[in-house]
């Protein structure tokens, strides 16, 4: 028979049994078993690892042609290889919705396309306003390019998200569904607060 003394000193080591035993299994689980091999992630598109680093970005605006420098905030970009088509339209096009449905955030993205020829704008401006661009009148169009050596299909027509610091962190393929990036922009702006 156990005396109230024992009985509290079993009761004291239950409760803190409690609170110590998930913190072991979860520590266990992390550190020495592989339960996370196999698990699919939820971000949806693809990290570029290593990060590319690109720095501070000068780009220009369709609007005016005025020149801007990033500004912290994340930024979605392509490039375009030859003249603004039907491809090129529909990217631009997927971008202005992507921003727009962000909703009170859409000012924390920014859109980008690195055009390899020089193009006139006149025609996207009403349509496209906001819109940067980086082509190779530009001083800081070698620069871009050359940085980003490291992504692959750069020219592929994959959408790629640039973080708030300039690093090139995430490659969206050609032909993802604008609803998978737009939760992964909602989720990064919700954790970056």
């Amino acid at each position: 028979m156990l005396n109230k003394q024992q009985k509290g000193r079993l009761i004291l080591i239950g409760i803190a049994l409690i609170f110590f035993v998930p913190i072991f299994i979860s520590w266990y689980l992390v550190f020495f078993s592989n339960y996370k091999d196999g698990v699919k992630t939820i971000n949806h598109g693809a990290l570029i690892s290593p990060i590319i680093q690109l720095g501070q970005i000068e780009m220009k605006s369709i609007s005016d042609d005025a020149s801007y420098v990033h500004d912290g905030t994340w930024m979605l970009m392509f490039v375009e290889n030859d003249q603004c088509e039907d491809e090129c339209k529909k990217n631009l096009y997927s971008m202005r919705q992507i921003r727009l449905a962000l909703g009170k955030d859409q000012d924390k993205l920014e859109r980008l396309i690195i055009t390899k020829k020089q193009l006139h704008w006149e025609p996207y401006r009403v349509d496209y306003a906001g819109q940067k661009y980086i082509d190779p009148s530009m001083k800081f169009f070698n620069k871009i390019l050359k940085a980003s050596e490291g992504a692959n299909d750069l020219n592929s027509g994959s959408v790629y998200l640039i973080d708030p610091y300039g690093n090139l962190m995430m490659q969206y393929p050609k032909d993802t569904d604008p609803k998978g990036i737009i939760k992964d922009i909602e989720r990064l702006i919700r954790n970056a607060r």
